[in-house]
């Protein structure tokens, strides 16, 4: 090869290319940016809103389990009242959906500002069961944070269709 037509060297990658961390790369890189003191007062007011509230919750704990006649849901709602549970029941499906709603009023004639805050949250859980739901013989109760769902066991439908030549 003539040494005129020769690429010349390039001089800035005389030392080899480190290896990329993640570890020590872009999470490093991530935390820098959001402990810079622009961001960390929108992070912070953002934490500060949810923190604030009562509804901390997102799902809640179910537990399912069956006796010789009857399969039963227990969920734990502490906090929840009852006009916010809404069960729904399709086949052997369960829909349990809790709407949580909280306001805030503040009135200081002294500092001269009002505010009124609104949240509202909402959590579901869809529990599959191994039986039919029959909705006239299934039976829902709430007793001091405890939502218990009893139903008997009615064995699955088949819901296929055979295509016909």
């Amino acid at each position: 090869m003539d040494e005129q037509n020769k690429e010349p060297e390039n001089k800035l990658r005389k030392l080899p290319p480190k290896p990329f961390h993640f570890s020590q790369g872009l999470l490093g890189r991530m935390d820098e940016f959001f402990k810079s003191e622009p961001y960390r007062g929108i992070l912070d007011s953002i934490d500060s809103f949810f923190q604030g509230s009562s509804l901390k919750w997102t799902s809640f704990p179910v537990d399912v389990y069956e006796t010789e006649s009857e399969w039963v849901v227990d969920a734990d709602l502490p906090g929840v009242d009852r006009q916010n549970i809404h069960i729904e029941m399709l086949g052997d499906r369960l829909r349990i959906t809790v709407i949580q709603k909280e306001e805030t009023n503040a009135n200081h004639d002294a500092e001269h500002y009002y505010y009124h805050e609104r949240r509202m949250q909402q959590s579901s859980r869809t529990i599959y069961l191994p039986y039919t739901i029959v909705k006239q013989r299934t039976k829902a109760t709430f007793r001091n944070g405890k939502l218990q769902i009893r139903g008997p066991k009615y064995p699955k439908t088949n819901n296929t269709l055979t295509i016909e030549d």
